[in-house]
């Protein structure tokens, strides 16, 4: 396999982990539907790229352990955790911070994913960079339809505000619902 198929196939990889993470995606949705400006929005993601990097990498590189289980898990409650704080916190300049904290456990339910397929061990540094910037992709082609369609609704204030609180109110519930599940405390 020479390396253009190599970063094609994982950049696609990458991609397709995104757009059909929908636990990634609902995540994803929570943190920036709170986000009236660019530059917030912007930090956040970059917070979020470079923590899940981190632990992607050194789960590949098998520094880090990975328990599918606890991090699915740990996954579905980052989403309750920022939807029930979009309830609460006034300010979301600093929201940055917590995502990082949080991709953290991200990028190990990346890795996971992953370890199914395996990186190309010929090309492991060009698989993990290609697999990451798929993900990335697709993050900044969601966000790129979100905050158009964001934006409009902000500017009838009594309908954001109710677009805001039903839909974090949904993306905890479902959230919660994905934790319930995968602790297996469903039959």
């Amino acid at each position: 396999m020479d390396i253009m198929t190599v970063i094609f196939m994982y950049m696609n990889l990458g991609l397709e982990h995104i757009l059909t993470g929908y636990d990634h995606l609902l995540f994803l949705l929570a943190l920036i539907i709170a986000a009236e400006r660019f530059t917030v929005i912007l930090k956040i993601i970059t917070a979020f790229t470079i923590a899940h990097s981190i632990t992607l990498c050194l789960a590949a590189l098998g520094l880090v352990p990975v328990y599918p289980k606890w991090i699915e898990t740990g996954i579905a409650l980052t989403i309750c955790y920022v939807a029930i704080e979009n309830f609460f916190v006034q300010s979301f300049r600093w929201r940055w911070v917590l995502t990082f904290l949080f991709g953290l456990i991200h990028g190990l339910g990346f890795a996971s994913a992953i370890s199914e397929i395996g990186f190309h061990q010929s090309y492991l540094v060009t698989s993990l960079i290609s697999f990451n910037v798929g993900i990335e992709l697709g993050q900044l082609g969601v966000v790129a339809i979100l905050l158009p369609l964001f934006a409009q609704l902000r500017r009838q204030r009594s309908v954001y505000s109710w677009f805001f609180r039903g839909t974090s109110a949904c993306i905890f519930a479902v959230g919660l619902y994905w934790v319930v599940q995968r602790l297996g405390w469903m039959a």
